[in-house]
């Protein structure tokens, strides 16, 4: 592993992680509820992750982020759930090194760090009782608190440890070689083959459609509808979401525990499930409805610093549609999957056959796009679109919002070289720091292999 360690190298990326792993330490907003919140989640070796380290984890990473994007804050296009799951998994894959290693925190180390911490000192010492008071109003017990500050320390001597390894010196041609990459333009030529040009192409069997109905009619029902209570709960009122969620379960009057916190209650009337997620769509809350009966409380959703606690008054399942309804929906269904497919097909014939008329260019881009103005991201399995080079064309068809795009390298602009000149310090140091970002990769990469991780993603 040293060797793989030695061969990369970084203190960006590690110090990055640092804080990405602290997400699961300190002050969570308390979410302490029994039965669904003890259901494991993933396994790291003999140590498992459950529903509500998740949760508790991934609520801090959604306000962190929400601070830092604000209005344009979008978690899907973060990939929020899996980067959370992931730093779980990368904490407990560290401190099972660390354990194996030998790596540990004398009493001694963790009372110096305690006492030192500035939120528990008072006329600048450190205060026991001020200790006890902050620990009580973020819902932590002393013993779980310093565990979770061991683990912290523990984490902080690997990644020291780490960076020892994996620390190199700059290659200069290497660096070069990024500079004009990433600072350097290219010019992408496009083929677009839109899936709605090949519906009237589509062939459709009436028995196929019947058939699939057979087999899935019981999927096909109207609107669920829903008639809906809910409280808002923010860090002024005075109550915890998780303390006012275990109440609830007992007294199931949302109405009646709202007047006595103070607390609104707003009563939506019934509606469409359509219209309840289209009114919270922020909130994702389909999920927790889910499964929730009549007189129900669901899980608190937290939302930026508040949390929204519903109450299903009543619901009523959608009705099996009838035949010819259903048909109609699943007619649809298989046209746009047959003409998405016929799409597809049509680009990937026209790479391997050299037979693609492009029509449309992407401007010129920096090497490093991310997204293409006017179409959208560049979805992950196609990143190295922008690598491509003179006579090249991406050896796949590429999806974006729907459509497929054919792209062929058409014209690149390169960086001056006096403009390198100016920023080769910069841009050296900046480039020793990014190139570690294999050896990490690397680094994870020996852990999992050697400590058995399971996750139930259909879960997260």
């Amino acid at each position: 592993m040293l060797r793989t360690m030695r061969k990369h190298g970084s203190k960006w990326v590690l110090g990055f992680l640092v804080v990405i792993i602290s997400v699961v330490f300190v002050f969570t907003f308390g979410f302490n509820s029994k039965g669904q919140a003890d259901r494991t989640l993933a396994e790291v070796g003999s140590h498992r992750i459950t529903v509500m380290e998740y949760r508790d984890a991934y609520d801090k990473a959604v306000n962190s982020y929400r601070k830092l994007y604000k209005d344009k804050f979008d978690e899907n296009r973060l990939k929020l759930k899996e980067t959370v799951m992931n730093s779980l998994v990368d904490k407990y894959l560290l401190l099972n090194k660390a354990r194996e290693m030998g790596i540990a925190v004398s009493d001694r180390e963790f009372t110096e760090n305690l006492t030192g911490m500035g939120i528990f000192n008072r006329n600048g010492r450190f205060d026991r009782q001020l200790y006890l008071e902050v620990l009580r109003r973020n819902n932590l017990d002393p013993k779980t608190f310093e565990e979770s500050q061991r683990q912290s320390m523990v984490i902080g001597r690997m990644m020291s440890i780490i960076q020892d390894n994996g620390a190199g010196g700059i290659d200069e041609k290497a660096a070069y070689e990024g500079y004009l990459r990433e600072r350097g333009q290219v010019k992408l030529s496009m083929a677009v083959f839109d899936p709605d040009q090949y519906k009237d192409k589509v062939t459709l069997d009436d028995k196929e459609l019947t058939d699939l109905y057979e087999r899935e009619k019981g999927a096909y029902r109207s609107e669920n509808t829903f008639h809906l209570r809910y409280m808002v709960i923010d860090e002024k009122s005075g109550v915890r979401d998780d303390q006012a969620y275990m109440d609830l379960l007992k007294s199931k009057d949302l109405a009646a525990y709202g007047k006595a916190k103070g607390l609104e209650v707003v009563d939506l009337g019934t509606e469409k499930e359509s219209q309840v997620v289209s009114r919270f769509g922020k909130l994702k809350i389909q999920d927790a409805l889910s499964g929730v009966g009549k007189g129900d409380i669901s899980l608190p959703i937290r939302d930026e610093g508040k949390s929204f606690i519903f109450q299903v008054v009543d619901r009523e399942e959608g009705k099996p549609l009838e035949k010819s309804e259903a048909i109609k929906v699943i007619r649809a269904r298989v046209a746009a999957e047959k003409a998405r497919m016929m799409a597809r097909v049509m680009a990937a014939d026209g790479i391997k056959n050299k037979g693609l008329r492009f029509t449309r260019d992407t401007g010129f881009l920096p090497r490093s796009s991310t997204a293409i103005p006017g179409l959208g991201a560049i979805p992950q399995e196609s990143a190295g679109l922008f690598a491509l080079s003179k006579g090249e064309v991406f050896p796949s068809p590429v999806e974006i919002d729907g459509k497929f795009y054919v792209f062929a390298y058409a014209d690149e602009k390169q960086p001056d070289k006096e403009q390198w000149d100016k920023d080769r310090n910069m841009y050296s140091r900046y480039y020793a720091e990014m190139t570690r970002d294999a050896f990490f990769a690397a680094f994870k990469e020996d852990l999992r292999k050697s400590i058995k991780v399971k996750i139930d993603w259909k879960d997260i």
